[in-house]
């Protein structure tokens, strides 16, 4: 893979999809996604609601900087810090 990083040692596995904490390789071989992408899928894979939510807001906004005012993002801190009871 010459046009590659070679950041990681990768390991001889491919895989094609996800289901729920399951990830499946290219021979259908089921593993436990005890790494959830190094911490950046801590939600799973292919559940129905996330696949909704995550459909329509890319029908959107892909993304945007946080240079900007992102009105989800503030929405969903003030819920999440009034959950956790800090203010």
């Amino acid at each position: 893979m010459p046009h590659l990083m070679n950041t990681y040692g990768r390991l001889p596995v491919a895989f094609t999809h996800g289901e729920g904490c399951r990830l499946f390789d290219e021979q259908g071989k089921s593993y436990l996604d005890a790494m959830s992408g190094i911490a950046v899928n801590t939600l799973g894979h292919n559940h129905p609601r996330l696949v909704a939510a995550l459909s329509k807001q890319i029908g959107r906004l892909m993304h945007t900087s946080n240079l900007y005012h992102i009105r989800e993002a503030e929405e969903a801190s003030d819920r999440l810090a009034s959950i956790a009871k800090m203010d």
